[in-house]
């Protein structure tokens, strides 16, 4: 859909067909999905960003990542934290963005302040990956099955991952 100053209007048989359409592929897959790309947090089950992006590339979705960039945060205390920000885009087919989500790395945090910046670059990318996807189909991360959350693993908090 592309943005204008008009109003939409909806087809019910067709967003009908497509939410029917995007469950036969979740049930298609979840059992590929629950067995490799989940992971069990406090007794809730979390879809990784592996396969969210396994889901999405189903549903004709590409997840990029749109920029990466040290930045440092103002912690309104006088003290300032570093950090590595990243923004990544969910693409269709045609290219067109369709969901977009971003995720950062801070210096502070216990499992990733002593790793090289690559790797914390490089998980601000996950994070953002996966925010945009779960913005776009998080939807359907609980008809996987119980007691699955519709966030991302790479999402929660490091105390649980």
């Amino acid at each position: 859909m592309t943005e204008t100053n008009e109003i939409q209007v909806f087809n019910a048989g067709e967003i009908t067909a497509r939410l029917s359409e995007e469950r036969q592929v979740v049930r298609f897959m979840s059992k590929r999905i629950l067995a490799s790309y989940a992971t069990n947090l406090g007794g809730r089950t979390y879809v990784q960003v592996a396969g969210a992006t396994y889901l999405a590339a189903a549903l004709g979705y590409t997840v990029r990542e749109a920029k990466a960039r040290r930045v440092t945060i103002d912690l309104g205390n006088g003290e300032t934290l570093g950090a590595w920000e990243a923004v990544s885009e969910v693409i269709d087919r045609d290219g067109v963005v369709r969901g977009r989500g971003s995720g950062i790395c801070a210096d502070d945090e216990p499992s990733w302040c002593k790793r090289p910046h690559f790797a914390r670059r490089a998980m601000a990318s996950t994070r953002s990956a996966g925010r945009a996807l779960r913005l776009l189909v998080g939807h359907l991360f609980p008809l996987l099955g119980d007691a699955v959350a519709s966030v991302t693993a790479e999402e929660m908090p490091n105390e649980q991952a």
